[in-house]
């Protein structure tokens, strides 16, 4: 009888403690079980809320995974995956997350993004509602790695392509390109967030220190904010001065198109453009056939220092200065004309 009872403690402390007697795959086959434990930190039991795909409406799908164990000490994390319908430029603005200048990117066969808590993947336009569609990751606590993040994200959205029959994707990402650096770093003039051209003399207010922080410039996937380092202090440095965006993914190129508010227009520099949205976001066409998506937006910083600086440039100007050094970064020269 000892030996029994023996036995169905050990059974009982792998069950509670232990992913030896967990499905493969969770959420109705969506999420990959090993994937979630090395995502999510500390040791325990996986367990998961959520029936897997919904057929009837794609973006109601919806799930979620605990890790837990009754050891002391060894707490609790969990993972949230939910599918949303975006606005084209959703997954590249900087109130989402995760927040661009911190997080890591990959393109390719697969495009999305990740950083510590949140990460993203764009489905196939196939896949795509009324609108273009988004499978969302969240954890409550750091995840363990960004690379296995990454690699669950992909995995789970490859899943989901395929039972919807919807698209191919990879069963792991391209690799990961993180900000040049973890913390802001002073700009240097003429190279601003690495474009070639691009300075702040006359930008900001005289003898400023201005920071910035984001990716190498060219990559597929770019963001950069300038952050003026003054006496600002809170959400408004938080905020920062001034914010770009750079992309030539095919895919991101198409969700953007896929938003109502785009239309034709043209660029500072005459070549003919798409204007998305109401905001100061274009697609360039570029020499080379392809193209090239690039946004600027104004942070809380501008507008406080405008109050103070009757002589700062006014917000209308410069979108042009920055188009054409990314543009020329980037590789998109204007196509010939006539």
């Amino acid at each position: 009888m000892a030996a029994v009872v023996v036995v169905v403690a050990g059974l009982l402390h792998a069950w509670r403690n232990t992913n030896v007697l967990t499905a493969d795959r969770l959420c109705g086959g969506l999420v990959s079980a090993e994937q979630a434990d090395a995502v999510l930190p500390g040791s325990g039991r996986l367990d998961a809320e959520g029936d897997g795909l919904d057929e009837d409406e794609l973006t109601d799908t919806r799930c979620s995974v605990e890790k837990s164990s009754v050891i002391p000490g060894s707490g609790e994390s969990g993972l949230s995956v939910r599918l949303w319908g975006v606005r084209g430029y959703d997954p590249l603005a900087f109130e989402s997350e995760p927040y661009p200048p911190g997080a890591s990117y990959f393109t390719g066969e697969v495009t999305g993004g990740v950083n510590a808590y949140k990460a993203w993947v764009m489905l196939p336009e196939k896949c795509w509602t009324d609108r273009p569609v988004v499978a969302v990751f969240s954890v409550n606590e750091p995840a363990a790695d960004r690379t296995a993040f990454a690699a669950l994200a992909t995995d789970t959205a490859r899943t989901i392509a395929a039972r919807t029959k919807c698209g191919d994707l990879p069963e792991k990402p391209g690799t990961l390109v993180s900000p040049r650096s973890d913390a802001a770093r002073p700009v240097s003039e003429g190279q601003v967030c690495g474009l070639d051209g691009l300075t702040v003399a006359g930008q900001v207010p005289a003898g400023t220190k201005v920071l910035e922080e984001g990716q190498q410039a060219p990559t597929d996937l770019w963001f950069c904010k300038l952050t003026l380092d003054d006496e600002t202090s809170g959400f408004v440095r938080g905020d920062g001065f001034m914010k770009y965006t750079a992309t030539r993914d095919p895919l991101l190129i198409d969700a953007l198109r896929k938003f109502p508010g785009t239309a034709e227009g043209t660029a500072p520099d005459g070549r003919k453009a798409e204007k998305v949205d109401s905001g100061v976001r274009l697609i360039l066409p570029c020499a080379d056939g392809g193209s090239l998506y690039l946004a600027e937006e104004l942070g809380l910083q501008y507008l406080e220092a405008s109050k103070r600086h009757e002589d700062l440039p006014k917000r209308g100007t410069y979108f042009a200065p920055f188009m054409k050094a990314a543009a020329k970064t980037f590789g998109c020269a204007a196509p010939a004309t006539g």
